[in-house]
């Protein structure tokens, strides 16, 4: 966790409730929960990140204050994942719980701010209990219209603003207003939202009907008064604008409310019914109805079918579009707006699902955002795996259930688990299927024979997925099968056939512009000289890669950097250096929920690099990597991207006889011991083929004419050595 926090960009003054803010720092002295409880409208969020604020400024919060809102959240089993991702927690895992959330935070020390908590009120309940029983460092203030009743808890019922506070508020608010405010501001109890809201309409309807309101008014007969000075559009607009599940765009309100909504919304903002600011990631406007405004819309909508239909059409319009545009040069900004739509798009992926004619385009939603990468990409792959299982759950025919299933399997295969693909896969090897569904299925079937079998068949299978992805599917799809066709040609075929899919990997990399590609462009690079050439020259290809990838913010490449960086540095002889990665990456598979274990070659390399390491340390072994282990991500990635002193590197070998590779010369020996190519690739899990063609280009390489010659030679060259 390297973010210091999420409070938003302050747009408006803040006015009075000093003694409120006191009250509430002073609580938080004493108490690690403070619930601020009161009804809607009474300023309970503003307070709150005021609150934040002051301790920012105080430095009291040594890892910074996150602000979590569960408005748009109604899924309690769901409450663990969203404070992870509002955290910016990876959680990849497929079971949802505490478990993550517990790991990340038990060690630090911060402010978590959850807003809005009354509709899940058990769950956060639970949630808050384990939490502070578990991470000793964490304090949480609540915002809720009742207690939790967590033990320990601090309740601040949260009062109205003082009538003099109302009216400088009122007058803050209004572009004009009568010269004395203060009996309007009593009537309506000092009630912050509401005399936002009367300062929004004209002075003189204010003036002129103020008397028929009741005393004191509610905030329901403010917002009632509101939507009556409203034009028919601006209702219409304000109704079916509540639809959304958090901030949105222009594009988005038009999609929802219909094309032309620039002056109505215009004149929403100015009535304080929505709210504007500025997108980091766009520079654009995005706008946001506060929950109690938008539950009052929700009740003017006469049919809410309608725009929620077109509310799960835009955002899966929104995310097909991502899909076939990330791989870009815009990339990161692909990654941002994907990020800023979250909310919406899993809104929408629900109401699609639960729509039976709209349960197809949801289903493809849950695959796209993994087209996409943003799931893997932003450390959500737990969240995506939660959409996949209720899209399964609704969608049983072929050949859309093909597809979901064979697309399940390969996510759970590329972290790892083939206990997990396998009943995926062997269901969806049973049902019909279309080309476009057979990328999916036969993309997992060669990343089974890649990851489980270690077999080089996976490599022509590949080659075939590549060309249905140029027929059928976007850039970003036929990239990410051109990496996996080039990594399993490294891994399992030899030398010339490895360097010429690096070599056309890396050409691809730096001729479309794209960051991401670039940063695995340079991965592959490494992993071809640590396989087949010169482990020296790893280091500075795989530390620039990690470099891209922590900028970009990339949580899925980066373990495979630090794999790469411990496996070089054993080769290196830097032993201390690869047993602290080695029990970093130990640490990094626990959390991004990646197994090296659970793929055969990563495995056989890996676990080449811990006997050595194991072998060279001794007792040291032990304690170095726990060493290793105990650094925290951003600490482990530091390390990580440290030189390798020259002290630390041992002398480099001397070339092998003839030039060889240390592949082809161990080959040549197993032809002096009198192996068959059968026996070779058995031995070498290669296939026969292969292993007669790394024989024949072996003799042809030392000009040699048969096996028999090969023997000799090899028998005089180990002598030799």
């Amino acid at each position: 966790m390297t973010v210091r926090g999420t409070l938003p960009a302050q747009t408006t003054t803040f006015v009075g409730r000093g003694a409120v803010l006191a009250d509430t720092e002073a609580l938080l002295r004493r108490s690690r929960l403070v619930t601020l409880a009161g009804a809607g409208g009474a300023g309970k969020t503003r307070i709150a990140v005021e609150t934040g604020r002051a301790m920012v400024r105080a430095a009291a919060f040594q890892h910074g204050v996150w602000l979590v809102r569960l408005g748009d959240l109604h899924d309690p089993a769901a409450l663990a994942r969203a404070v992870a991702t509002e955290l910016r927690i990876v959680d990849n895992s497929p079971v949802s719980g505490l478990t993550r959330l517990v790991e990340s935070l038990y060690d630090k020390h911060l402010l978590l701010i959850l807003d809005h908590c009354e509709h899940l009120l058990e769950a956060v309940r639970h949630l808050v209990h384990h939490l502070l029983r578990d991470c000793e460092g964490l304090t949480v203030v609540a915002t809720s219209r009742e207690p939790l009743g967590v033990y320990g808890e601090q309740l601040l019922r949260v009062p109205p603003l003082s009538v003099d506070d109302a009216a400088r508020l009122f007058a803050e608010r209004a572009e004009a207003a009568p010269e004395d405010v203060t009996a309007l501001c009593r009537k309506v109890d000092g009630l912050p939202l509401a005399v936002e809201l009367l300062a929004a309409l004209p002075f003189e309807v204010v003036a002129g009907e103020a008397p028929c309101l009741s005393d004191p008014a509610t905030l329901e007969q403010v917002l009632e008064w509101t939507a009556r000075e409203c034009t028919d559009e601006e209702r219409l607009l304000w109704a079916r604008l509540s639809v959304f599940a958090a901030d949105f765009d222009l594009a988005g309100a038009e999609a929802v409310a219909g094309a032309d909504v620039r002056k109505p919304l215009s004149a929403l903002v100015s009535r304080s019914i929505v709210g504007a600011s500025t997108s980091p990631v766009t520079g654009e406007v995005r706008y946001r109805l506060l929950d109690t405004v938008a539950q009052f819309g929700a009740r003017l909508l006469t049919d809410a079918d309608e725009p929620l239909r077109r509310h799960a059409v835009h955002y899966s319009a929104f995310v097909d579009v991502a899909a076939r545009s990330w791989f870009s040069a815009d990339d990161a900004t692909w990654m941002g707006r994907l990020w800023e739509e979250w909310p919406n798009i899993r809104t929408a992926v629900a109401h699609a699902l639960r729509t039976p004619d709209l349960a197809a385009m949801g289903a493809a939603v849950t695959m796209n955002v993994q087209r996409a990468r943003f799931t893997s990409f932003a450390g959500m792959l737990g969240q995506a795996w939660d959409l996949l299982a209720a899209a399964r759950a609704v969608i049983t025919e072929a050949p859309l259930r093909t597809s979901l299933l064979a697309h399940s399997a390969y996510m759970a295969q590329v972290r790892g688990d083939g206990a997990v693909a396998f009943p995926l896969m062997s269901e969806a090897r049973s049902l019909p299927r279309q080309p476009v569904t057979d990328i999916h299925l036969v993309l997992a079937e060669a990343t089974h024979l890649f990851f489980v079998d270690g077999s080089s068949d996976c490599v022509p299978l590949y080659a075939h997925v590549v060309e249905l992805c140029r027929q059928h599917s976007a850039p970003g799809d036929l990239y990410i099968t051109e990496l996996m066709h080039a990594m399993a040609a490294c891994f399992l075929l030899d030398a010339e056939d490895a360097d010429k899919a690096t070599t056309a990997l890396a050409q691809q990399a730096e001729s479309n512009g794209v960051t991401w590609s670039h940063a695995w462009g340079l991965w592959h690079r490494g992993l071809y000289e640590l396989l087949h050439g010169d482990p020296a020259q790893v280091h500075p290809l795989v530390i620039e890669a990690l470099r891209v990838q922590l900028r970009l913010g990339d949580t899925w490449g980066a373990p495979f950097s630090l794999w790469l960086l411990a496996c070089t540095c054993a080769e290196l002889g830097a032993f201390d250096r690869a047993a602290r990665l080695l029990g970093a990456l130990r640490s990094q598979e626990r959390i991004s929920r990646i197994s090296f274990n659970g793929m055969s070659p990563f495995r056989r390399q890996l676990d080449r690099a811990d006997r050595t390491v194991r072998r060279s340390l001794g007792d040291d072994y032990q304690v170095i990597t726990t060493l290793g282990a105990d650094l925290r991500p951003d600490q482990a990635m530091a390390f990580a991207l440290e030189p390798v002193p020259e002290s630390e590197r041992r002398p480099a070998k001397p070339l092998l006889p003839g030039g060889l590779t240390r592949q082809e010369f161990t080959i040549a020996g197993l032809v002096a011991e009198g192996l068959t190519s059968k026996q070779i690739g058995a031995r070498l899990f290669i296939s026969p083929r292969t292993a007669d063609r790394h024989v024949v280009n072996i003799r042809v390489k030392l000009g040699l004419p048969s096996r028999v010659a090969l023997a000799a030679w090899h028998r005089t060259a180990a002598g030799g050595r």
